[in-house]
């Protein structure tokens, strides 16, 4: 890492769990003036976060940031000179054009000015995952200011737009930044004291990389068991546990990329929680579905939620009765619930705030459990917003929400359910791999890297090819 320092610009490739991050918290901790980090994900930006904490680097310090949500903040505030046109709205998803205008805008030089009082430098993590647009943007940056870029070719995990392609890191990255060194100990497991897998899991990169993953001479802490992959969820839970957890331990599973509510159902079943993603596709749809109904169906938009956003809540029979409360008031034997009073709120009112009070009068209710605080955390605090800033459009209020939460960071709890690409940057003491948790030899990679303690792979065979 010192002699990257010691250039302008240059590139550092690091296989997972050799001290990446680590080294970028210790380069701040120790180099003078204000550093930008940037990475791709909000996981990535709490990891970083964490340990810039552990060296006790001051917030004043240093701006840790995803590249897109950096890149929209500058762009956005100098329009005229980003051209990022003011039509641009994150429900479009066409960051391509956002990270071209913060290009744009640092080419025709309106903020060299600004940029020189707020940084003197900056790191760009998980560089393999950056897309032409992301490039270039970096690209540009580092003709105004030092810059690093650190990353690892076999990580290279997301997928984006078809225009937008992933850059290549040896034929496109490391011609623009030089590659000054590679990392080679996997402190991770040095320090969890599991030398063991750490040793394998570098000595196993070169098989994975080339598509073959052969899990016959693993580590004792690797465990493989049978599995065919057509497991419902709940049966499924049954295999996700690790025995030797301890309370104070982290465990993930790694599940399907592709459907938020099969996780939950996951999560539903180990009695955990689940990872989701920012803004991601169930936030947007409920959005969408609540301003598009009322009466009953909005009630059913609301249970529809609460059926995999929580556990206990047993949607079908609640909206059979607020059916008969609307429809026969005050003839029940059994006296409403205040969660089925504020459902019948909900049909009867087109008001957000009764949406609010509906989701915590469910969560209150005796036997109900959260498995998706994050999606939870979101849509109220969005719906508040709304309610407090009449007039502010939704999709802008849910867009302020999601930049808070990238500002925060990720809370880890001890049982969490997600996918490589929401996992990607975290690590647990132990990580379970199902059938449905890995598509590519570079999800793989980043699955198996993932635990300290113990790895459990549910598959058909130990030896396969991907």
């Amino acid at each position: 890492m010192i002699q990257l320092l010691q250039q302008r610009t240059g590139a550092i490739e690091a296989p997972a769990g050799t001290g990446k991050t680590e080294q970028i918290a210790l380069a701040v901790s120790s180099m003078p003036g204000r550093w930008l980090v940037l990475t791709h994900t909000v996981a990535g930006v709490e990891a970083i976060r964490r340990r810039l904490k552990k060296y006790e680097v001051a917030e004043h310090r240093v701006q840790v940031d995803t590249i897109s949500a950096w890149a929209y903040r500058w762009a956005r505030a100098f329009p005229l000179s980003s051209k990022l046109s003011l039509a641009w709205s994150p429900k479009s998803s066409n960051w391509e054009s956002v990270h071209t205008a913060a290009s744009c805008l640092i080419e025709s030089g309106a903020v060299n000015s600004a940029f020189a009082a707020s940084y003197d430098g900056a790191f760009v993590d998980e560089y393999q995952d950056c897309t032409t647009s992301q490039h270039m943007l970096i690209a540009a940056l580092s003709k105004l200011m030092r810059c690093y870029i650190l990353g690892d070719p076999l990580q290279a995990i997301f997928r984006f737009g078809k225009s937008d392609k992933m850059v290549d890191w040896h034929a496109t990255s490391l011609q623009t930044f030089a590659l000054v060194g590679k990392f080679g100990t996997p402190h991770r497991w040095r320090w969890a004291g599991n030398n063991e897998l750490g040793d394998w899991l570098l000595a196993t990169r070169d098989r994975v990389a080339a598509g073959s993953i052969d899990l016959s001479d693993a580590p004792a802490c690797l465990k493989w068991t049978p599995c065919d992959g057509k497991m419902l969820p709940l049966e499924l839970g049954r295999l996700c546990t690790v025995a030797r957890q301890q309370p104070s331990e982290t465990l993930a599973i790694l599940d399907s990329s592709v459907s938020a509510v099969r996780r939950a159902e996951l999560a539903k079943s180990i009695g955990g929680t689940t990872v989701e993603p920012v803004s991601g596709k169930c936030e947007r749809e409920f959005y969408a579905a609540l301003a598009a109904s009322n009466g009953s169906d909005r009630v059913a938009v609301v249970l529809n939620l609460a059926s995999t956003a929580f556990a206990g809540v047993k949607a079908s029979e609640k909206r059979r009765r607020v059916e008969s409360l609307i429809e026969r008031p005050g003839k029940q034997k059994v006296p409403p619930s205040p969660a089925e009073l504020a459902l019948c709120a909900v049909a009867q009112s087109p008001r957000y705030s009764d949406v609010v009070e509906a989701l915590e009068s469910l969560e209150r209710e005796s036997g109900v459990s959260v498995i998706r605080p994050e999606l939870l955390f979101s849509i109220r605090a969005t719906l508040r917003m709304v309610v407090d800033e009449p007039g502010l459009d939704m999709e802008d209020a849910a867009w302020q929400i999601s930049t808070l939460k990238r500002q925060r960071g990720r809370v880890v709890r001890n049982r969490s359910v997600g996918s490589t690409l929401l996992l990607k940057g975290l690590e647990f003491d132990h990580v379970v791999i199902t059938p449905e948790g890995c598509r590519t030899r570079f999800d793989w990679y980043v699955a198996l890297t993932r635990a300290t303690r113990s790895v459990k792979v549910l598959s058909p065979y130990p030896r396969f090819s991907v």
